[in-house]
């Protein structure tokens, strides 16, 4: 009876009393072949976009009964290298030129892994026949007690992500952008997190602009604008109002309804149509002024505060409002 073959590494079985000034050597054939499969290493160059690796009953030439394959080449369009249809586990490593096409591995008549093989990446293969599974598509839970580089995209879908789950450790964690080393900082010792920060000195410290699109409260704490005393400005727009409030920190000067104010404290009631007086003063305390005025007093006019009763004549009356009633309130030009 003449030999047959395996199905997964085609390895050569004799019948008894078979081949008997060859046997030797097939069977030393078959154990080269079952070496391969553990550890062997075969270079493969891709010839077509639908390229299949050989299989060769009962030789050691067969490149499928490797364990390792190394894909190399350059792609011409969407590529697909096919395997035996049958069980076996591979570890592949995709050193081919990709361009923009994309590289799929498969047992024949099969389907392959869901994402296909990633450019300069290794892979852990195995198939059952028909399907090619990625180990590391779906694997269980992963210690990495060194350096884990990622390369492509990380997903976290359905589960909770922990860094520095035994909290004593002093341990940083940073997100770089294009342009910033420290787009997100959190500093492991200090318990500080910095945005554009490798040096955070507050829980959260930003350098770079903030914005809020939701509420902010501010609860248990000062708020403090421009600690530094820098020339920046503050402003507080309302719905009808671009200039609600100013604080021009070039003039050291507030402005409610004015970008410029010209005073200390200027107040522009700036709707023809408002219906509403420049300002209201409510004082509950009964017996205390609505306003006080401290400044140098003289006996002349050379102060801001005079003693002088001879002032100048009367030149006209500004209309003031006490207690729901309207008055006009007289005022003298200077001698």
């Amino acid at each position: 009876m003449a030999s047959t073959y395996s199905g997964t590494l085609n390895l050569e079985l004799q019948t008894t009393g078979e081949n008997a000034a060859t046997w030797g050597t097939i069977t030393n054939n078959n154990l080269q072949k079952l070496e391969s499969a553990i550890k062997g290493y075969v270079s493969v160059a891709i010839a077509s976009t639908t390229d299949s690796l050989t299989a060769t009953d009962g030789t050691t030439a067969d490149e499928t009964s490797n364990a390792i394959i190394k894909l190399t080449g350059t792609l011409t369009g969407n590529t697909t290298m096919q395997c035996e249809a049958v069980e076996n586990w591979y570890i592949v490593d995709n050193a081919a030129t990709m361009g923009t096409y994309t590289l799929n591995f498969k047992p024949a008549g099969g389907t392959g892994t869901t994402d296909g093989l990633i450019a300069g990446s290794k892979h852990l293969l195995y198939t059952d026949g028909s399907t090619m599974f990625d180990v590391l598509d779906d694997a269980g839970n992963i210690t990495a007690n060194g350096t884990l580089d990622v390369a492509g995209a990380v997903n976290f879908n359905g589960g909770a992500f922990t860094f520095n789950e035994a909290s004593a450790n002093d341990l940083d964690f940073r997100i770089e952008s294009a342009s910033y080393t420290h787009a997100f900082f959190v500093d492991g010792s200090a318990d500080t997190i910095g945005i554009n920060q490798s040096s955070p000195s507050f829980t959260l410290d930003i350098v770079g602009s903030l914005k809020a699109t939701g509420n902010v409260e501010f609860d248990g704490g000062s708020f403090i604008f421009n600690n530094a005393s820098a020339d920046l400005d503050y402003r507080i727009e309302s719905n009808g109002d671009a200039n609600n409030f100013v604080s021009d920190g070039g003039t050291d000067r507030v402005g409610i309804g004015v970008l410029a104010p010209a005073a200390k404290l200027e107040i522009n009631q700036n709707s023809a149509s408002g219906a509403v007086p420049c300002l209201l003063l409510d004082q509950d305390d009964e017996d205390k002024p609505f306003i006080k005025f401290d400044g140098t007093s003289a006996s002349d006019q050379s102060t801001n505060v005079t003693t002088d009763t001879s002032v100048g004549s009367l030149t006209g009356h500004v209309l003031v409002d006490v207690g729901g009633t309207s008055y006009w309130m007289p005022f003298y030009a200077t001698n």
